[in-house]
C-alpha cells in the first residue's frame, strides 16, 4: 500500500525499531558522542539493538565507542568536526563512515554543541557569538544536509532528532549566544520537518538542567557571578525543578528513544525534558 508520499510502508504501519522490514539492524549517527548526553544516547541505542556511529571532535570518542561495544561490531567512532566542510571532513565524513561501517544510515541525532561565553550578550564579541552558531546551528544544518540523501532509501522514513534546549525558550543572562543558537536550531527543525517529510521525521528534544560537563561549567559561571559555591548553585537550580532534581543523560536518551523507535506520525515537534520547568 502506498503512503501519502508514494513510499511503500509509510502509511502509519509501524515496524520494530531495531530492524527494518527486511530484518536489517538499523543504524544511527550520533554527534557529540564522546561524553554526556551524546554518550547516553549512543548507549541507549546500542541497548535497543541499533548500530551507532559515534562522532565527536574529541578523540576520546574512540575510547567511548570501545567501552560501549568492545566487539567493535555495532559501535564505531569517527573523529570529525562539524565546523569543517568537504568530503574528507565534518558531516560528510561522518555520514560516509556510517555507510561504510554499516551499509546504510537510518537516523541522525544532532547533539554536538558548545555552551559559549558566559558574558552579557551585548558585551560578547561578534566572533565569539559566530563560533557558537558555527557549531550549534550550522553544525546541525551540515549534518542534516549530509544525511538527508541517505534516508528513506528502504521505503521507510528515516529519523532526525536535534537537541534543543530549555534556554532557547527561557531568557538566561550570560547565556545569550547559546540561547539564540538553540532557538535557531528549533526553527531549523520545524523547517526541515516540512522539507524532508518525504524521507524523514524531524523532531527536537529540549533538555533542561541535565548534569553534564557543560552544565557543570554553567554552574561554575553562575557561582562566579553570585559569589556562591557551585554546589550551592546546584542545589538552587534543583530546587526550581518541580521534580526536585537535575536530569541525567539517560532521561534525555529516553525521549530520543521514543522518537527513533516509532512515533511515525510525530514530526516538527519538541519534547521538553526538564523535570516540569515551564518555559517563560
Amino acid at each position: 500500500m502506498k503512503g501519502v508520499n508514494g513510499m511503500d510502508g509509510m502509511d502509519g504501519a509501524s515496524v520494530p525499531h531495531r530492524a527494518d522490514a527486511a530484518g536489517r539492524r538499523r543504524s544511527a549517527l550520533v554527534t557529540g558522542a564522546a561524553r554526556g548526553i551524546g554518550r547516553a544516547v549512543a548507549e541507549r541505542l546500542l541497548a535497543d539493538g541499533w548500530n551507532v556511529l559515534l562522532a565527536d571532535v574529541d578523540p576520546e570518542v574512540e575510547a567511548t565507542a570501545r567501552r560501549l561495544d568492545p566487539s567493535g561490531r555495532h559501535a564505531v567512532a569517527v573523529v570529525a568536526d562539524v565546523t569543517r566542510t568537504g568530503p574528507d571532513a565534518g558531516a560528510e565524513r561522518m555520514a560516509a563512515r556510517a555507510v561504510e561501517a554499516f551499509g546504510s544510515l537510518d537516523a541522525l541525532v544532532a547533539n554536538a554543541a558548545v555552551g559559549g561565553p558566559d558574558t552579557p550578550l551585548l558585551e560578547t564579541p561578534d566572533e565569539a557569538v559566530r563560533q557558537v552558531f558555527e557549531i550549534n546551528f550550522f553544525g546541525v544544518l551540515r549534518c542534516a544536509r549530509a544525511v538527508a540523501p541517505l534516508l528513506g532509501r528502504g521505503g521507510e522514513r528515516g529519523r532526525i532528532v536535534v537537541l534543543g534546549s530549555l534556554f532557547a525558550q527561557t531568557p538566561t543572562p550570560g547565556a545569550g549566544a547559546y540561547s539564540a543558537s538553540k532557538a535557531a536550531v528549533q526553527s531549523l527543525m520545524t523547517t526541515l520537518a516540512v522539507e524532508l517529510a518525504a524521507v524523514a521525521t524531524v523532531n527536537s528534544v529540549a533538555p533542561g538542567y541535565i548534569m553534564t560537563e557543560m552544565h557543570r561549567e554553567e554552574l561554575a559561571a553562575r557561582a562566579r557571578r553570585s559569589g556562591r559555591s557551585p554546589d550551592e548553585e546546584r542545589r538552587l537550580v534543583a530546587a526550581d525543578v518541580p521534580l526536585g532534581r537535575h536530569g541525567t543523560g539517560a532521561d534525555v536518551a529516553d525521549a530520543v528513544h521514543f522518537l527513533l523507535s516509532g512515533a511515525d506520525y510525530v514530526t516538527g515537534q519538541t519534547i521538553n525534558v526538564n523535570g516540569g520547568v515551564l518555559p517563560s
